[in-house]
């Protein structure tokens, strides 16, 4: 026998799904292949709590803004170093939910086209600054959100309301995987060749995460190059 919390789950997911079937049809209007109108529902969902939270008016994406810009001041989660912060950062205001929407496919569906899951489009979204986008020529501008957890979460989903398979084992290509030799011989925005407690290794400054490996011998000279110890 079902209790009144029982229909209360029911009903609320019921409006979930409307909520994430509603962006998507929206995404797919303005030009959105199903995989694109999928990651742009779920990433909805989830930066909106499935459209009660919205960071700014009709805002469903968490787009940032500039001063010049119509914005309102939010306080929300930033991973910081590792380290999940709360800060006050100004979003964007939107006339309308279709606004949104084409404001979010335009700044980040460069990173998303071609992609064969929500999974591999939410990876390619997190790509740092400077790195190149897989099947183009594009290079990112930068990460969509911090929190490292990001894209599993979009896909997860995705699976529940779009009916996408869910495989947590795929990745991008291994030409974005930093390979363990000779990965900084040529200067990079994103990574630098770093010391910690005497250990080599890399750091990733879009992340501040230091990562033990030996250097190649190439490394090793243009570390000492640049002044290095």
């Amino acid at each position: 026998m079902r209790t009144f919390s029982d229909f209360c789950q029911i009903l609320q997911e019921d409006r979930n799904q409307k909520f994430y079937s509603d962006i998507k049809r929206r995404a797919i209007s303005q030009g959105a292949t199903a995989v694109e109108a999928d990651t742009i529902a779920s990433q909805a969902a989830l930066e909106t709590g499935y459209g009660k939270y919205p960071s700014g008016s009709f805002n469903y994406f968490g787009q940032k803004g500039t001063g010049r810009e119509n914005t309102s001041s939010k306080r929300t989660r930033e991973v910081v170093n590792g380290r999940s912060v709360m800060m006050n950062q100004p979003f964007k205001n939107y006339d309308s939910v279709d606004a949104s929407i084409a404001d979010r496919m335009r700044k980040w569906n460069y990173k998303t086209k071609g992609s064969e899951s929500v999974l591999q489009a939410a990876q390619r979204l997190q790509i740092p600054g400077g790195g190149k986008i897989p099947g183009s020529k594009e290079v990112s501008h930068g990460a969509y959100a911090t929190d490292p957890k990001y894209a599993t979460t979009v896909a997860s989903i995705a699976s529940t309301y779009g009916g996408q398979p869910l495989n947590m084992k795929q990745t991008l290509p291994k030409p974005m995987k930093p390979s363990k030799k000779g990965a900084l011989n040529a200067p990079s925005p994103v990574r630098v060749l770093a010391k910690l407690k005497g250990k080599t290794g890399e750091l990733n400054k879009s992340t501040g995460k230091f990562t033990k490996r030996d250097w190649s011998s190439t490394e090793g000279g243009r570390y000492k190059k640049y002044g290095g110890k």
